[in-house]
């Protein structure tokens, strides 16, 4: 990249954030000019940065331009009369104020503290990070959606929250402290998600689903579960002898109790134990498996039917959410990742 096209990259770049600053333009607008910005001088990476100053809610914009001899360089404009550079990261004293109830305010600190447990729930860190490893690939390339697209997806979030009526959508948002705008961009941001699912695992579920086919046969089962090995032996015994019905042996159970009753489930062999999966699928209609061991202790299992594997809606819908978990945890490993708060080093240890 000779002289002059850096030249006539830095002023472009110079005018575009002169024009953000004039024009008072929002984040997701600023990022569609940094687009149009981009095809002009390809050579050059740049990535925005931008900053919302709470003391006055204005934006300041930075564009980071990577050149292609190697080395950064940082180019950002101040107006007149914009937010002085000393105000810039003041907080307001409630800024630290989380919620209040009645008259007791929770600080942002004494809720981490209540929520120190996640950093050892790997699954809930890895959601973290999930959320900003989409919006990144989002940035790149956008997914817009229409106003059906999006007036759909909030009749989804209804109906996946029970809210039916115009009253029950009201008090969801009261007691979750969320106005409409901030349901409707989240029902968007659910739907613009599955849509980036798509596109990440277009052209690739049939393949996935020819090479992975016994792991989608599906079997479906009845099951009670004990937490004394001995009780569990002495009932799975009785059953086979004839001496007393499965559903009366589980019936027994749960009425001497504490216990859990009958749990009917329709399970697919790559979501069961390899050892569990293997007696379940060996086993013929109606025979009755145990006592086997579990994560929560044991378990007698009546074999109710078996339906092989197909590459229907559901199937598919499964393998999408195998894949951009898949497409998800590379990102995850790969991704530089920096905790502020919490213990970060239990944290990026677990995630």
């Amino acid at each position: 990249m000779n002289s002059t096209s850096l030249q006539r990259g830095l002023a472009d770049t110079l005018l575009y954030l002169m024009s953000l600053s004039r024009d008072e333009v929002r984040p997701e607008a600023a990022k569609e000019r940094l687009r149009f910005l981009q095809k002009q001088h390809p050579d050059v990476g740049m990535d925005l940065l931008w900053q919302e100053e709470p003391y006055d809610q204005s934006l300041h914009y930075d564009v980071l331009l990577r050149l292609p001899e190697g080395g950064r360089l940082l180019l950002s404009f101040s107006p007149d009369r914009a937010l002085p550079w000393p105000m810039r990261g003041v907080q307001r004293w409630s800024e630290m104020d989380l919620v209040r109830v009645n008259n007791t305010v929770l600080k942002v600190d004494q809720a981490m503290a209540c929520l120190d447990f996640i950093w050892d729930e790997a699954p809930v860190i890895s959601r973290l990070v999930n959320v900003c490893l989409i919006q990144e690939a989002l940035d790149k390339d956008p997914i817009r959606l229409s106003d059906g697209e999006l007036q759909a997806a909030m009749d989804g979030f209804r109906r996946a929250h029970k809210l039916l009526k115009a009253e029950d959508t009201y008090r969801w948002l009261e007691e979750h402290g969320m106005t409409h705008e901030q349901y409707e961009r989240h029902a968007a941001d659910e739907a613009v998600a599955a849509k980036l699912r798509d596109r990440v695992t277009a052209g690739r579920v049939e393949d996935h689903f020819e090479r992975h086919r016994a792991d989608f046969d599906a079997v479906r089962i009845a099951r009670v579960e004990f937490t004394d090995e001995a009780i569990a032996s002495q009932t799975c015994e009785q059953i086979r002898a004839g001496g007393v019905g499965f559903y009366e042996a589980a019936e027994r159970h749960f009425v001497a109790g504490p216990a859990s009753g009958v749990v009917f489930a329709a399970l697919r062999r790559g979501q069961m134990p390899p050892e569990l999966g293997a007696a379940v699928f060996a086993a013929a209609p109606d025979e009755v498996l145990g006592p086997l061991r579990t994560e929560d202790g044991y378990a007698i299992v009546r074999v109710l039917s078996f339906e092989p594997a197909s590459l229907d809606e559901p199937t598919r819908h499964a393998i999408k959410n195998l894949l951009f978990e898949e497409w998800l945890g590379a990102r995850r490993r790969e991704a530089a990742v920096e905790w502020f708060w919490g213990n970060a080093g239990r944290t990026s240890q677990v995630a």
